[in-house]
């Protein structure tokens, strides 16, 4: 079933289009959530359900084409707040990324601007920018994929992100 006949069936069929959206979905989004939140298996399932719910409330304003986007970013904005609230209790260690990609991610990465300028970027450096810092892949998960060495990626995210600080208007 693609996602289109999905996004129908969520108005006709209720039972099988939940199923359908939990199989589909929630490891995606349980994988995400698990980067943010590692070893606190019961938040990221309930990072998981809470995707669902949140795909089930949008259901009239999803679209097929941008439906795997809408999980990640959900499942990722859950889990940051999931994370923060469990910092606020001191329950989690400060993100082990550097200073300078930690910032980068709040100031910018969120911007609607960025989303324009990613697409400019010559492939692969597009979508290493986007495994990076949307699904939280390491370098070294990167560059087992793309053939590359993790200072190779590295290096790559730091010109990213060096010519979309220049690009995107802050």
């Amino acid at each position: 079933m693609k996602d289109a006949e999905l996004i129908a069936r969520m108005e006709t069929d209720m039972d099988a289009a939940l199923g359908e959206l939990t199989r589909r979905y929630a490891p995606l989004a349980a994988t995400i959530a698990a980067r943010l939140l590692p070893g606190r298996q019961g938040d990221i399932e309930e990072v998981a359900a809470d995707v669902i719910i949140t795909l089930w409330r949008k259901r009239r304003e999803l679209k097929a084409d941008t439906l795997r986007g809408f999980v990640i970013t959900t499942a990722r904005n859950l889990a940051v707040d999931r994370w923060r609230q469990l910092r606020r209790r001191e329950e989690v260690p400060l993100f082990d990324h550097d200073g300078a990609d930690s910032d980068f991610l709040e100031r910018t990465v969120l911007a609607g601007a960025l989303a324009e300028h990613i697409r400019t970027l010559s492939p692969p450096d597009g979508e290493i920018f986007l495994r990076h810092y949307l699904l939280l892949e390491t370098a070294a998960e990167i560059g087992v994929r793309y053939g590359l060495t993790e200072a190779a990626v590295r290096a790559r995210l730091h010109r990213m992100r060096k010519f979309l600080q220049k690009e995107v208007p802050q």
